[in-house]
């Protein structure tokens, strides 16, 4: 395995509580340069989920739940799809050209799943299977964040959205439970509608295998602080999780 393709916070952790996050990271491997793109660009939603990782670790800290992490950006190969989906690896996002992921031969979209997709996947698969041999059903929150707004987009007015495919238990408490908090607009599978979808790690580790699970998407400029809302997010979601698991 790629060294370091994801971090992990509580390995092996008895908490049937599991956050991932799949776009934690906007590294990109030394053998890919940049993939094309300038810094900047990798600054951005098009690379990584802003205050997705700093939420999921002080989460996972909080409640003494396993987390796994995304390192590498999500334009090297995507986590939050599956391997045979056609956004996989892109060639553009938001109207920017990604060079590096320009003809893929099916060699090299080969090589990026084996080094830095299945072992994200193959680390999650064990935690899950850990907790199932505690005796204990594994509950998957994943953590995401979004933009306000897209290219030539409609402005984004959620502070964050609820994400599910088929409806489950905890998406519904964690969405009514962020409702009460009235300083924050909160939606139902916004701005992505994940019904609409069907892939992503919660679906092909959670939904598919029988399990509870929930995606959450935070808009990211509740993390232009980012230490302060990273704390606050992980803050709330605890409190909300941690009732939820009891």
């Amino acid at each position: 395995m790629e060294d370091n393709v994801f971090e992990e916070v509580n390995s092996l952790s008895s908490s049937e509580i599991i956050v991932t996050c799949e776009h934690g990271g906007s590294e990109i491997p030394a053998p890919y340069g940049s993939l094309g793109l300038s810094g900047a660009e990798l600054d951005t939603h098009i690379a990584r989920d802003k205050g997705a990782r700093e939420t999921s670790k002080l989460l996972a800290k909080k409640l003494g739940c396993y987390a796994i992490i995304g390192k590498y950006s999500r334009l090297l190969v995507d986590l939050n799809r599956r391997a045979s989906d056609d956004e996989l690896i892109l060639a553009s996002s938001d109207k920017v050209e990604i060079a590096g992921n320009k003809n893929l031969s099916a060699a090299e979209k080969n090589l990026r799943l084996e080094k830095y997709y299945n072992p994200y996947y193959a680390a999650l698969e064990k935690q899950i299977e850990h907790i199932k041999s505690l005796g204990k059903t594994p509950i998957l929150f994943s953590v995401h964040s979004f933009t306000p707004q897209l290219k030539d987009g409609a402005y984004r007015p959620w502070n964050a959205g609820i994400l599910w495919h088929k409806p489950t238990k905890l998406a519904q408490f964690v969405s009514e439970e962020l409702k009460k908090e009235k300083s924050k607009t909160v939606g139902e599978n916004v701005p992505y509608d994940l019904r609409k979808c069907n892939t992503g790690a919660v679906i092909v580790c959670g939904e598919e295998k029988g399990l509870d699970y929930a995606l959450i998407e935070v808009r990211d400029d509740e993390y232009d602080n980012l230490e302060s809302g990273a704390e606050w997010w992980s803050g709330k979601l605890a409190e909300i999780l941690s009732r939820y698991a009891k």
